[in-house]
């Protein structure tokens, strides 16, 4: 069994169905949009029917002046939120408590400390509310203290109330969690 299995209790994987819905959240926005950029304009041409009559009555000039704000509003409209929600989507596992920004390796460790060490250690910034071993916010030992936090990865630990098994995690992955959880404990 690899190194990286062995932990005190059996995990469950954890999906995000974010990956799933975006697609879907991402049409729906566009169509509602669309409806109430629809909506907006029928109410502003006084209704269906003057919308309708206000239509026929103005010259072609008129009508592709209106047609081309609606196109660059339409545009704006949805490129601007489609975008935001883009872009916040791709650095949100780099964001740590207390507006600690994590490093690529830190991100990886928080990943690595949710499958295998969340289940017996509590850490606010991995939403971790194990009972078995230490609460890392408050082990002053472990803020700031990547070293420590690697030696116990390396080594485990046993303090009575539970044990925590030697190489848990080894060569980089070990020192993604180290560096990880000595980032953000106690924050």
């Amino acid at each position: 069994m690899p190194a990286a299995d062995l932990n005190c209790h059996a995990t469950r994987e954890r999906s995000s169905p974010s990956g799933i819905l975006r697609p879907v959240l991402y049409f729906a926005l566009a169509f509602w949009l669309i409806v109430g950029g629809g909506v907006f304009l029928v109410a502003l041409t006084g209704g269906p029917k003057g919308a309708r009559r206000q239509l026929h009555s103005e010259s072609g000039v008129a009508n592709r002046m209106r047609m081309t704000g609606f196109a660059v509003v339409l545009a704006f409209g949805l490129a601007v939120p489609i975008a935001v929600a883009v872009a916040n989507g791709h650095d949100k596992g780099r964001q740590g408590p207390g507006g600690v920004t994590l490093t690529s390796d830190q991100a990886t460790g928080r990943q690595l400390f949710a499958h295998s060490c969340a289940t017996c250690h509590t850490l606010a910034a991995a939403a971790a509310v194990g009972h078995v071993g230490p609460d890392l916010d408050l082990d002053p030992a472990v803020v700031g203290n990547p070293g420590f936090v690697l030696n116990a990865i390396e080594l485990g630990r046993a303090r009575g109330n539970g044990d925590m098994p030697a190489a848990i995690y080894t060569g980089q992955q070990a020192r993604d969690v180290a560096e990880f959880v000595a980032a953000v404990a106690g924050r």
